[in-house]
């Protein structure tokens, strides 16, 4: 027999923990010395003990684990059980262990902030390109690494079976348009000759089709050497280039493992990324010099000031804005007001809905005079301002804010101040929008 001592370092329990457990009825001691006191257990004792520990493991409590001990579960069955948890365990360990390697990819990205790119980007056609393609959906992003690894296990099986050899490099594809955590559609492909999507008798079908990739005019291509882990710094880099040169991202992303290297998690690859892009048509018809003066562009600094008028919250999705300006001239009119200009102030106001912004149309509150009822009041801070002019119909309206926000202020390096406010200001020059009307776009600037 064995002093309690001595059973609890070979069973690597705690004195506390047994005599809690003989007290709960789960496991006795073998005899106690009732002059000493002294607790003794056996070796046979042993494996129900380890029963316990294993059945506490797996998330048991201690009142079900003293109605399963009395079942007397077979080994199979605990030891099937602790495979499961077992499986769990390192599925949970290997999610720990890809977060940690993301959490440092973005303290690498904090600390790069503000540096230049190691990397060129070329723009450049690509043109169709023929793949076999594998699909799935990827419950979370941690899992990405496993699913790549037998998404190509899979391709590199259908290649032999039907005796296709790659032509090119692998492609990763991400439809999804936004970043996501979960769910996360992937296509992954491998070049193939265009014979071969033609090739009598060719089995395809299940997770395993052919497509060809459609061409493309303009892709920004940089090529990221590094673990795969750190990608997100060479998307950062491509879409900065994009920014300074005015291009637009026109599709879904592709991933070209390139130098024979397979899609695989933290492993250092050689990863040409490619974004389809397209420049604004702005930038195609007109300098720089041409958009200044067709858009009269000047600067100006006005004073604080008041705006009183009507407010819409929403998506303008069905030209709302243009109803609540007819509401807005019969509510003046109502009043009796008089000023020399109406503004028309778009602001992205804190809690709204998702993409919903905040217009007021309204004029100028004169000092001392208050707010008449039905209305609302915006304060207006003193702000400098570059102004540019929209002439004609409200139909090229769109395309004027595209100038302003995607071509002019970038080209002349300016970014809107954080408040997401500009303001429309229409004068004596507003007509209606007819061919000689103009009015003027105010977008608040350093």
């Amino acid at each position: 027999m064995l002093k309690i001592g001595d059973f609890s370092k070979l069973a690597h329990v705690t004195v506390k923990t047994l005599r809690y457990y003989a007290r709960l009825g789960l496991l006795q001691p073998a005899w106690t010395d009732r002059f000493s006191g002294y607790r003794y257990y056996t070796l046979e004792q042993l494996p129900r003990l380890n029963r316990i520990l294993a059945l506490k493991e797996l998330g048991f409590s201690l009142d079900q684990i003293a109605g399963l001990a009395k079942d007397n579960l077979p080994v199979e069955q605990i030891r099937g059980m602790l495979r499961l948890k077992q499986a769990e365990l390192e599925e949970r360990i290997l999610a720990e262990q890809n977060r940690l390697v993301m959490v440092a990819a973005r303290l690498e990205q904090i600390e790069n902030a503000g540096q230049p790119g190691t990397g060129a980007v070329l723009v450049k056609r690509v043109e169709a390109t023929p793949l076999a393609v594998t699909r799935e959906v990827v419950p979370t992003v941690e899992r990405l690494p496993q699913h790549l690894n037998r998404m190509v296990s899979e391709l590199n099986e259908w290649l032999t079976r039907q005796n296709v050899v790659a032509a090119g490099p692998w492609v990763a594809l991400y439809q999804n348009t936004e970043y996501r955590e979960r769910d996360i559609p992937v296509e992954l492909g491998v070049v193939i000759d265009s014979g071969v999507l033609t090739r009598p008798g060719l089995a395809v079908g299940g997770k395993i089709s052919l497509r060809r990739l459609p061409a493309v005019a303009e892709m920004a291509s940089l090529v990221h050497s590094g673990a795969v882990e750190t990608l997100p710094q060479a998307y950062t880099e491509l879409y900065a280039w994009m920014e300074a040169a005015h291009y637009t991202p026109a599709g879904p992303a592709r991933e070209l493992y390139l130098r024979d290297t397979q899609p695989s998690g933290q492993v250092s690859q050689v990863i040409e990324v490619q974004v389809p892009v397209e420049r604004p048509s702005a930038f195609k018809t007109q300098s720089k010099k041409e958009m200044e003066l067709a858009m009269d562009i000047r600067f100006v600094t006005k004073p604080a000031f008041t705006v009183v008028g009507l407010a819409y919250h929403g998506k303008n999705e069905n030209n709302e804005i243009s109803q609540m300006w007819g509401q807005f001239n019969q509510k003046v009119g109502e009043l009796g007001a008089t000023f020399d200009a109406a503004y028309g102030v778009c602001k992205m106001a804190p809690g709204l809905p998702e993409g919903h912004f905040e217009y007021v149309a309204g004029y100028a509150l004169s000092e001392g005079q208050a707010v008449p009822e039905g209305l609302v009041a915006r304060h207006i801070p003193e702000y400098r301002y570059a102004v540019f002019a929209h002439r004609g119909s409200m139909e090229t309206l769109g395309q004027t804010y595209q100038n302003i926000y995607k071509v002019w202020l970038p080209e002349a390096g300016l970014k809107p101040v954080e408040d997401g406010l500009d303001m429309e200001v229409y004068n004596e020059e507003f007509d209606d929008f007819s061919e000689k009307s103009v009015f003027y776009i105010y977008v608040p600037v350093p």
